[in-house]
């Protein structure tokens, strides 16, 4: 599988913007931020592939595996055969790039998959990009209504409407899990989490799963991947995105 050296922090193209000013914060990265800085990652290279002039379907997707060894030095495994076609744009964006402190707070690999959007005015998306991001998907604990799946009965309280949610995330990861294959023979276990974001509109575009071997990240971003459309959450009456972090432990018997 070709590895694709992913210096994407702290970039510098040629004939390109400069986006050192993007991470110059990264070597101080809390570890609780991490997602954070992934979603950054993500827009920035949402915003290079637009820029270049390729047109995207409606529904489109890059899945892969980030990787950083002990020297904070990225690159990228792109595992989905569609996304592929972008090898060339990425490694563009991240040649020449140096290394980072921020191995401590990053795993060795991190899986990820999200959604690829049009942008109307790329001068806009890249001053805020620019900008340090004020509006990151907040925790579902502190939404006024939880997000919930479309069957799932409204409840006002919070107690029970996050309990329904919770109940229906199990329910679902129990009918898709299913143990990657090559995981088994070679009797790799763990334990991944798994973080999301579900969008005001109710949607899972973002996937991005740490810890444990790949072949499990790569199950569990599958695995969430599959979620239905849903209710979004909401604060003070407006719908928000939020973030939901779902552990998955892989355990054979």
């Amino acid at each position: 599988m070709r590895k694709i050296i992913f210096f994407i922090l702290f970039t510098c193209l040629a004939n390109a913007q400069d986006y050192s000013k993007l991470f110059n914060s990264l070597d101080s990265v809390q570890k609780s931020q991490v997602v954070d800085h992934m979603r950054k990652i993500k827009k920035l290279i949402n915003y290079e592939i637009i820029k270049s002039g390729i047109k995207i379907g409606e529904k489109e997707f890059i899945k892969g595996v980030f990787f950083i060894n002990n020297q904070g030095k990225f690159s990228v495994i792109i595992i989905d055969d569609k996304s592929k076609k972008y090898n060339d744009i990425i490694s563009n964006i991240i040649n020449n790039i140096p290394p980072s402190n921020c191995s401590k707070y990053f795993n060795e690999y991190t899986s990820f998959r999200f959604k690829l959007n049009e942008i109307s005015d790329l001068e806009k998306y890249y001053n805020e990009l620019m900008q340090e991001e004020k509006n990151n998907p907040q925790p579902i604990s502190e939404l006024n209504t939880y997000p919930s799946f479309k069957k799932s009965k409204f409840l006002d309280n919070k107690e029970k409407a996050l309990k329904s949610f919770n109940d229906s995330m199990a329910e679902h990861i129990k009918v898709n899990f299913n143990y990657p294959e090559k995981a088994m023979n070679e009797n790799i276990q763990g334990k991944t989490n798994v973080t999301f974001i579900i969008s005001s509109e109710g949607e899972v575009n973002e996937i991005y799963a740490c810890n444990a071997h790949p072949l499990l990240q790569l199950e569990g971003v599958r695995i969430i991947e599959l979620l239905p459309k849903m209710t979004p959450g909401s604060k003070n009456g407006e719908n928000i995105a939020i973030r939901y972090a779902q552990p998955l432990t892989f355990k054979m018997r």
